[in-house]
């Protein structure tokens, strides 16, 4: 919505709008959540808080880094000049570059998490059936496995792998190690539910 935001802003200094006049016009249309930020911040305008500051704690509100940049260009360039322009044309092309970057790094991303996904669920899977299907075939044949040590064993090597392909999968999509954690929680929610009732593992 920002970049809708700051090319009606443009549009607006064109036909000789003050700032102040163009952000309460603003303020009144539909730019989903972003209009009621700008409500507040026109209503601060108008209680005589200057634009600057007003602009400023609607930045600190919505605290993105990428609106903080937009925001900060539009304000200092306002302090210089009323003519405002090309500043704003910079600030819709630096900010729909950064959107356009942010949905390719997540289809990207989005597909190396899936491959992490489908990996650790093929060795669940493997475990499940090793541990279930394949040992009870062996009943046909009088012949009785002691599988205890087996499913102890697996699940100790799900737990490594799930905490490890969890960091990974944080790595790969919030380049964070610590986004990782909550996938790392759903890999070990899913061993548990494997190994404990699926295979009900009394070895574990």
């Amino acid at each position: 919505q920002m970049p809708e935001f700051l090319r009606e802003l443009a549009d607006m200094k064109d036909i000789g709008m003050t700032l102040q006049s163009a952000i309460h016009r603003i303020a009144n249309t539909k730019l989903g959540l972003l209009s009621s930020e700008l409500q507040i911040t026109s209503e601060e305008i108008r209680r005589g808080v200057s634009i600057s500051n007003a602009l400023v704690r609607m930045e600190e509100r919505i605290g993105l880094v990428s609106v903080k940049r937009a925001i900060s260009l539009v304000v200092k360039a306002s302090e210089i000049t009323d003519h405002l322009r090309e500043t704003l044309m910079v600030a819709i092309s630096d900010f729909e570059h950064y959107l356009k970057m942010k949905r390719e790094r997540f289809n990207s991303a989005f597909t190396y998490v899936a491959v992490v996904y489908l990996s650790f669920g093929v060795y669940l899977y493997t475990a499940l059936e090793l541990n279930t299907r394949f040992v009870a075939s062996f009943t046909a044949f009088n012949v009785s496995l002691d599988i205890a040590g087996n499913v102890a064993d697996m699940f100790h090597i799900a737990i490594v792998l799930g905490a490890s392909s969890g960091i990974m999968a944080g790595q790969l999509s919030a380049n964070s190690i610590l986004s990782g954690f909550k996938h790392t929680i759903v890999f070990l929610i899913a061993t548990v539910v494997v190994f404990i009732v699926f295979i009900g593992g009394g070895g574990v």
